[in-house]
């Protein structure tokens, strides 16, 4: 109802734009704040939408090829064709041990007592490189939940700002007349309106992202123990 009697005001804007216009400088100065926080997180969730969609879809891709074939240059060759698979990277990092310490060894050949360390360092490689994964995929997710949890109370703060303006307008002109209420009121309902717009975008975002990283270094975990099947079958048993 205030939104429309605002907008029916002579000489304002309708709309978002009349609040924003009729909002003291403090409003204005918030939603400016809200503003930027809106224009990064957005680019952020575009960004890391598509690098997760990329991912995931390498990711399955280079798991039909690990499970259709155990020729390792072709595998080679499919892990480095696929720079955005956190799987290939693991693969290529595993394979990469795998050589520095098989060739640190006597003839290249590993004996029964080497077994156990030859393993444990693989695991211990692979590990490093799935914590590292996890970490680069989950870069600017913190942004998106400070986002979530600044959004509403940058805007909760113009709201209590805009009520007291709202009164101290009542008690300059004495009187409660729409003139008196319509500035503090404009910025308390525009900034409550920016905080909301801000979050709920961010927390979404934050969650869903947060699932398929999740889901991501589960897959990376469940690679790793057939990585190493792989290893024994080819490697160690030669």
């Amino acid at each position: 109802m205030f939104a429309l009697a605002v907008a029916a005001t002579p000489g304002m804007a309708p709309g978002i734009v009349g609040l924003f216009m009729e909002s003291g400088w403090m409003g204005k100065v918030v939603m400016a704040i809200l503003l930027c926080f809106s224009i990064i997180s957005w680019a952020m969730i575009l960004l890391k939408f598509q690098y997760l969609r990329k991912a995931e879809k390498e990711s399955v891709a280079f798991l039909k090829v690990f499970r259709k074939t155990r020729n390792t240059e072709e595998l080679l060759s499919s892990a480095n064709q696929m720079k955005f698979s956190p799987v290939a990277t693991l693969f290529l990092e595993g394979h990469k041990e795998l050589e520095a310490i098989t060739k640190s060894l006597p003839d290249g050949k590993a004996v029964d007592a080497d077994r156990a360390l030859i393993v444990e360092e693989i695991e211990r490689s692979l590990q490093i490189t799935t914590q590292d994964e996890i970490s680069y995929m989950e870069r600017y997710l913190a942004f998106l939940g400070t986002t979530g949890t600044v959004g509403p109370l940058l805007g909760l703060f113009g709201t209590v700002w805009g009520i007291m303006d709202a009164f101290y307008g009542i008690g300059l002109k004495g009187s409660g007349d729409i003139g008196a209420l319509a500035p503090g009121l404009a910025e308390a309902l525009i900034n409550t309106t920016g905080g909301l717009f801000v979050a709920i975008p961010a927390v979404i975002a934050y969650n869903y992202f947060s699932e398929k990283i999740k889901d991501m270094a589960t897959r990376m975990d469940s690679f790793s123990i057939e990585f190493m099947s792989f290893v024994s079958r080819t490697y160690l048993r030669k």
